[in-house]
């Protein structure tokens, strides 16, 4: 009798043992809980919606938490649709068993996408002056980006994000009238401060160009 309860016990350790590792290495494949982040992106702004396809659920055994992937999923925000090559996020394993979505993190990167698309996407989000006048310059051009957020316990965005990217084939016009062509750059953004790189543009068909470039936020002043 002993030796086979120990055996049936054996057989469940072992089998949960297997399922860990799966889970943890290949993961699961499901919509099931396509509406639950869909849900949960509508309470960060109600004007943002997402399409998804399946999305991958990777196990973290270590900190108990699961690994959310989604390839090529589409950002709506009004008429325009955003579309992203990969999202990522980090939720709690005891959140998503109740089916409480509380995301820890976030890893967005997006395909080549029109600068405008991307700035109407912030301004619904955090609408400002300045996005409001750089939606008014920017009259074409592309970006590419890896953006990194992390939320406190109340969904809140900290202060250690992180955004790179490039911009390229990018064309502004200038309150003053003048404009700027063929604008392309590497940047990283992080909180106050913002860095970009190997620059080059055409300022009134006047070739510039410049290695590095380095803008600091000092209490409201740049």
């Amino acid at each position: 009798m002993i030796k086979g309860l120990i055996k049936i016990l054996l057989t469940i350790i072992f089998i949960l043992i297997i399922l860990i590792i799966y889970l943890s290495y290949f993961g699961i494949k499901t919509d099931k809980f396509n509406n639950q982040i869909k849900k949960s992106a509508l309470e960060i702004n109600n004007k943002i919606n997402l399409k998804l396809s399946d999305v991958t659920y990777l196990l973290n055994p270590y900190n108990f938490s699961v690994n959310i992937t989604t390839k090529n999923p589409q950002i709506l925000v009004d008429n325009s649709k955003i579309k992203i090559n990969t999202i990522k996020t980090n939720i709690s394993l005891k959140s998503l068993i109740n089916d409480q979505f509380l995301i820890d993190d976030l890893q967005i990167t997006t395909a080549d996408v029109k600068i405008n698309d991307l700035i109407l996407l912030a301004r619904t989000i955090h609408n400002t002056p300045q996005l409001f006048i750089l939606n008014t310059i920017v009259k074409e051009g592309n970006i590419e980006a890896d953006i990194n957020i992390n939320f406190d316990d109340q969904g809140k965005v900290k202060s250690d994000y992180l955004i790179k990217g490039l911009v390229n084939n990018t064309r502004l016009n200038l309150l003053n009238k003048s404009s700027i062509r063929d604008l392309n750059f590497l940047f990283q953004i992080s909180e106050n401060k913002y860095t970009l790189n190997k620059i080059n543009a055409e300022f009134n068909k006047i070739k510039l160009n410049s290695p590095f470039i380095q803008i600091e936020d000092k209490k409201d002043l740049y």
